[in-house]
């Protein structure tokens, strides 16, 4: 049902008026009702789609990492060079250049669930996503990935942690710096903390340009 053109521009609105509700309030202050007069709709209207604010909630950060995530991550056999994996399709590779021009085209809507504290969930939620992508990855080129002697939960913590804190921060200051520069810049971060052996695959290979 949700599928409905309808409906699809219904719940836009609800996410739209949501965002700009969460410029001025925490989100524990937003009630329905606000969310349903900021959007043009009815309080039936938000209903007929949502139990609780709670499920809004969730359905509202999970659209949004999707937006965020669906042009981001790429198929890691175009990306890992030579690879011989016939099912390399299974795996995926962040395109850092993607998520940062995603977000800087969107920037004011990030700008109020990345870059503030008013909704602490959606970095956490953001970060499980990536998190769950990267195992992907790590599980499936295991045999050739050399992680230096390191555990993948630390590093990958590190990693995960690093991107989307410089985006946060990024957006706090303005995005005074474009998202080719913050791509370049990530991924040669990234590259510098890890020394392997030649022939090797690194974990950071998990981020492209």
């Amino acid at each position: 049902m949700k599928n409905d053109p309808r409906i699809i521009k219904t719940i836009n609105k609800l996410e739209k008026a949501f965002v700009m509700l969460l410029k001025i309030y925490d989100v524990s202050d937003i009630n329905v009702r606000q969310i349903s007069d900021e959007a043009g709709v009815t309080r039936g209207a938000f209903y007929s789609h949502f139990s609780d604010k709670k499920e809004f909630l969730e359905f509202t950060m999970e659209s949004l990492i999707q937006e965020l995530l669906k042009p981001s991550l790429k198929d890691s056999a175009d990306y890992v060079e030579e690879t011989k994996h016939e099912n390399a399709h299974q795996a995926n590779v962040l395109s850092l250049t993607e998520i940062f021009n995603h977000v800087a085209e969107n920037y004011q809507a990030y700008t109020v669930v990345m870059g503030s504290d008013r909704l602490p969930s959606f970095n956490q939620t953001l970060k499980k996503r990536l998190m769950e992508e990267f195992e992907k990855f790590a599980d499936y080129y295991d045999d050739e990935i050399d992680l230096g002697g390191f555990p993948f939960e630390v590093l990958s913590s590190f990693y995960v942690n690093g991107i989307v804190g410089m985006i946060k921060v990024w957006l706090e200051k303005g995005m005074m710096y474009t998202p080719h520069y913050m791509a370049n810049a990530a991924k040669q971060v990234l590259d510098s903390k890890e020394s392997v052996k030649a022939n090797n695959l690194k974990l950071t290979d998990f981020f492209v340009v």
